[in-house]
């Protein structure tokens, strides 16, 4: 038999096969990663060992790369098992057990027609699919990492900037620590979807937490003034210092058409 004519027997008999190593691949899950395998999981996981073993099967039956499929198969089961609190590390260990099952297989059933240079060339072509697997994996991983942290930051934010009401049109919105230019793109968004969620006609931003002014900061109260103003809600100032208010002047920016108190007491009680 011809080195082609095996390497596509083989590919035959993975496809046919497919079920029945999909199988020992959840058992040997189960007996490796008890924690994270249990019966009742094997009907729901084996489609996707069933598919993986489809296209290193196909890779092999048509001598071509299948890396795009493979690589959305990483993709997907890399997106579940992060979503799943499934650590990375553990993520790639699995494939190598994969891996171990498809080659004990193909071992198994051929052991007559491989010779070392047939198996070598197998073993190459299965380990660049599990490459591209193992690389979509870290991608999956590096996604959800960067959803979460975006998730986290608009707690975090949302915590930052609330909008507490006082009167039933009357609310403060108390400013504590920096906004930079993400915190101000937030913060703006958060805080137009509050007020008009509580039917706010009058908003007072407490400056009096925040202990450092850039023009970061200036830009982004004066882009949550002119919303608040384009949604007809009227913005008002308290706890701005004086250096605060002589930095505003310096960078340009028109604050006389706002209404200005020394502090918060003074502005809920002129309203």
């Amino acid at each position: 038999m011809t080195h082609h004519t095996i390497t596509t027997s083989i590919g035959d008999q993975l496809m046919e096969r497919k079920g029945e190593i999909a199988n020992t691949i959840f058992s040997e899950l189960v007996f490796t990663y008890p924690s994270l395998y249990m019966e009742e999981r094997r009907a729901d996981s084996l489609p996707y060992f069933i598919q993986l073993i489809e296209l290193i099967g196909r890779s092999l039956l048509e001598g071509e790369s299948v890396d795009s499929h493979t690589y959305d198969w990483g993709k997907e089961v890399g997106r579940l098992a992060s979503g799943q609190g499934v650590p990375l590390n553990t993520s790639i260990s699995k494939s190598s057990l994969y891996k171990k099952v498809v080659l004990e297989d193909i071992i198994l059933h051929n052991d007559d027609t491989l010779t070392k240079e047939i198996l070598l060339t197998i073993t190459h072509d299965i380990d660049q699919s599990f490459t591209t697997m193992i690389s979509a994996f870290c991608e999956a991983y590096s996604e959800y990492a960067d959803e979460q942290l975006k998730i986290s930051e608009e707690k975090y934010l949302s915590l930052s900037t609330p909008v507490v009401p006082i009167f039933s049109d009357l609310a403060v919105l108390p400013l504590i620590g920096q906004v930079d230019e993400v915190r101000g793109e937030m913060m703006a968004e958060h805080v137009l979807l509050e007020c008009k969620k509580l039917s706010i006609h009058r908003l007072i931003i407490d400056l009096s937490g925040v202990y450092e002014v850039n023009p970061l900061f200036q830009q982004g109260i004066m882009k949550l003034i002119d919303s608040l103003k384009l949604l007809g809600i009227e913005p008002i100032l308290s706890g701005m210092r004086p250096e605060m208010s002589i930095e505003f002047v310096q960078m340009g920016i028109n604050i006389s058409s706002i209404k200005i108190y020394q502090t918060l007491n003074k502005a809920v009680e002129a309203h």
